[in-house]
């Protein structure tokens, strides 16, 4: 199998369950699709169709151009709404055929195509999201409010890209937040087009991105908020530690030591993160990996931390959130679903709910000056 192993590509061979993520023996592919904004109808139908994994890269990729067909006629229809939705189902499909594109120039290609349309999506959103390099690829939604609005800014995991949140950014947009969801190194274009690697300082450019946020006049520099999913939650961990000015970090599935997941989670999760680093050999993955640890840095988060874990995550183990529960004390509020697999996508609904709420309470109010952990 050539080119980086994404998750679904094993997980294919997998009983057809991505097992490899989380999901538990005997459970389907399906909610991970709908996640991803795949429309169920469809998705039912091409999973019955789909017998190999050519069928597989021919189908979504089939699926994402009628989509866009539908959203370029929408375009030239002035119906921006309906260009938005078909673009925007455009681009889950052709992310999911490139899953399992083992030939790197097809996979390029897709990804080329993918990138494209998304910027169709942007343009046409309404509000309009913004792509800015500062200095990493970013999309940026604001929601046209009077003075500057509240800022939720999203972190993706091992294999997360910016992309997968258009609909994220819409959601934070109806409620008067602006949005922002970015590439980090080692992550979408950046990796897939620069060949940027890793690393374990990357909230160093995370807080260029701040900088170019606090200097935008509609929005808030006082109640800037960070939410990330499993990888993108150690990512998340690290910048509230490092700049002072983030106003409250969310975490879903929240490893501190990446090593860690790197030796216990299942395959292909380990190969996904030698390609984001770009590792050679196990070896070297496992020896890049150790500078990969947010635990000596929690004493320095002051801002309030929301923790959601799964009691049956075999990718990032319950133990993960110990020690921020331990250091944090009374600044964090930990949610935990026994049954919870990884990201907790059985109790999605709930914890989503959660962590509408804790937004809302963390943007009703100016965020208080660092102060000393208790």
């Amino acid at each position: 199998m050539s080119g980086f192993p994404l998750p679904f590509r094993l997980a294919l061979r997998v009983l057809g369950a991505l097992k490899v993520l989380g999901l538990r023996p005997g459970e389907p592919l399906l909610p991970r699709l709908l996640f991803m904004g795949a429309d169920s109808g469809e998705a039912v139908d091409a999973l019955r169709r789909i017998r190999s994994v050519s069928d597989w890269v021919r189908e979504w990729t089939a699926l994402g151009e009628k989509h866009e067909e539908f959203g370029r006629q929408a375009v030239d229809g002035g119906d921006s709404v309906g260009a938005v939705e078909s673009l925007t189902r455009a681009v889950a499909y052709l992310r999911v055929a490139e899953y399992l594109e083992a030939d790197d120039q097809a996979r390029r290609r897709l990804w080329t195509h993918l990138v494209a349309v998304s910027a169709l999506v942007a343009e046409h959103s309404t509000p309009r999201v913004v792509r800015r390099d500062i200095p990493v690829p970013t999309l940026l939604s604001l929601p046209g409010t009077d003075g500057p609005a509240p800022c939720v800014l999203t972190l993706g995991g091992v294999d997360g890209v910016k992309e997968e949140f258009f609909g994220l950014l819409a959601a934070y947009a109806a409620r008067g937040w602006a949005g922002v969801a970015l590439d980090l190194p080692g992550q979408g274009e950046l990796r897939r087009f620069g060949g940027v690697p890793w690393r374990a300082d990357a909230e160093t450019v995370v807080s260029e991105v701040i900088d170019g946020l606090v200097k935008t006049p509609e929005i808030d520099p006082e109640r800037i908020v960070v939410v990330g999913g499993s990888a993108g939650g150690y990512f998340a961990l690290r910048i509230a530690a490092t700049d002072h000015r983030i106003a409250g970090c969310a975490v879903i599935s929240a490893p501190v030591r990446l090593l860690d997941v790197y030796a216990s989670a299942p395959e292909p999760i380990p190969r996904t993160m030698r390609y984001n680093l770009k590792a050679e050999s196990a070896e070297a993955a496992r020896e890049a990996l150790r500078a990969f640890d947010v635990e000596p840095l929690l004493g320095d988060i002051t801002c309030p931390v929301l923790q959601i874990h799964g009691g049956r995550d075999g990718t990032v183990p319950i133990g993960q959130s110990e020690p921020v529960r331990t250091v944090l004390g009374d600044l964090v509020q930990t949610v935990v679903y026994p049954d919870g697999d990884h990201m907790c996508f059985n109790h999605r609904p709930a914890w989503e709910a959660t962590l509408r709420g804790w937004l809302t309470e963390r943007f009703t109010h100016q965020r208080r000056m660092p102060c000393s952990n208790p």
